[in-house]
């Protein structure tokens, strides 16, 4: 990986899981999926001046053995403030670059906690997304595996993790903690409870499952299941 981010912003709003909200109608840049840009350098170029742009390393993300790249845009609206997306660019025959996909625009206007982008890396024909989050002494973080499957761009995994806090003298402390690892395309999830003061609990799940298609309504909770939220939550 050639590069990752951390964002600190200023929150507004509390939200489910932490997460950043979703602003599909954002009037910020967007390049259209199909356009084409002589080098990466050159997309990167094409955003707005001032903004910051994160890209990881490269790797071959569809198969045809290319130098394909994946990033996290970090951009400034006008009426909205800081927005980001994930973008993949996949290199062509000739050398050049294709915008393959882009998630929804997300605000990282909401909540009142620390939110961040931890890192998008590639790997093993897939893009990993970590995010991580603390709200009031709770904690989590989340990485997502997003991949080129049946002719579309999928989140097909998700690894969360949870905690409440304990209150101490001090501040607070690690109470009780849950992690969910969850298949999509198979739809068999695992949550696994670690109590503080309680034998660890471990709960598998089954069910009729399809992928978070990455240009819909992928975000930081993409791959969650409701009974997780039982589990540690804040």
């Amino acid at each position: 990986m050639n590069g990752s981010m951390r964002i600190a912003p200023r929150w507004a709003t509390p939200l489910l899981l932490g997460g950043f909200a979703l602003m599909p109608a954002l009037p910020s840049w967007a390049a259209d999926v199909g356009q084409r840009f002589p080098s990466v350098d050159a997309f990167v170029k094409s955003l707005p001046e001032g903004d910051a742009k994160v890209a990881t390393g490269y790797g071959d993300l569809t198969g045809a053995g290319r130098r394909d790249w994946a990033g996290m845009v970090l951009l400034q609206d006008p009426d909205e403030g800081r927005v980001l997306r994930v973008v993949v660019l996949s290199q062509q025959a000739d050398g050049s670059y294709r915008l393959a996909a882009q998630g929804p625009l997300q605000s990282t206007d909401g909540g009142t906690g620390h939110h961040s982008l931890d890192a998008v890396d590639i790997k093993r024909g897939s893009v990993f997304v970590s995010w991580s989050w603390s709200w009031h002494g709770c904690a989590g973080g989340v990485t997502q595996q997003i991949k080129f499957y049946k002719d579309q761009w999928r989140v097909i995994g998700a690894e969360f993790y949870q905690s409440t806090p304990t209150v101490t003298d001090d501040g607070y402390d690690v109470g009780d903690s849950a992690t969910l690892s969850n298949n999509l395309l198979t739809g068999a999830a695992v949550i696994h409870f670690k109590p503080l003061h309680r034998k660890e609990v471990t709960t598998t799940l089954k069910r009729a499952l399809s992928s978070v298609l990455l240009d819909d309504n992928f975000g930081e909770d993409s791959g969650s299941v409701d009974e997780f939220s039982t589990y540690a939550g804040c």
